[in-house]
């Protein structure tokens, strides 16, 4: 009963930590960011359906090979950066990039050479990429307040401070003390 009792005490407490400004700046930064990126994808699908509805076939697919290929070269621009930068959030963009690069890419295809069905679930794909935005920026929101709150906790520095002091190490005085006086006594 008491365990439940202080499982229950610590839960209350993590739910009642004050996050402070800065902290809750720097999550919304990183929120705002990610959600603009999915904004600016979801207008990109938005001029991508109006070109087909409005442009000939032929220039439209055009359009889409150059877009394509922006792509796919601002893709490798941004992974090499990533690794330069050993930046793990610019490589994710990366895969994020290419993953767009390769709809892209496939879209020709689609638009012309499938049926309805194909191409109305290509339309939507700008919603799929939105609620994988969502969810990914509820995860960051989540693993952010967690880091934050983990952080707060002395007790890791506790541990690593007594990790680098053992009583191993400590010289025992009075042991040493009394064999070195017997050694004299001999001597």
């Amino acid at each position: 009963m008491e365990e439940k009792n202080e499982n229950d005490i610590s839960q209350e407490l993590a739910t009642k930590i004050e996050i402070p400004k800065e902290v809750r700046e720097t999550i919304y930064s990183k929120l705002f960011k990610n959600l603009l990126i999915a904004i600016c994808i979801f207008i990109y699908f938005i001029f991508l359906n109006l070109g087909y509805m409005r442009l000939t076939a032929s220039v439209f697919e055009s359009d889409l090979h150059v877009f394509a290929g922006i792509l796919i070269v601002s893709t490798v621009i941004l992974f090499e950066v990533a690794y330069r930068k050993d930046d793990d959030v610019l490589a994710l963009h990366g895969i994020e990039l290419f993953i767009l690069s390769v709809i892209t890419l496939f879209l020709p295809y689609v638009y012309f050479h499938r049926d309805v069905i194909t191409m109305a679930l290509y339309a939507f794909s700008s919603m799929y990429i939105a609620i994988y935005y969502v969810i990914k920026c509820m995860i960051i929101y989540t693993r952010e307040i967690k880091k934050y709150k983990n952080g707060l906790s002395d007790i890791k520095e506790i541990l690593d401070e007594d990790k680098d002091e053992s009583y191993l190490d400590e010289k025992s005085e009075r042991k040493f003390s009394s064999v070195q006086d017997n050694n004299k006594k001999e001597n």
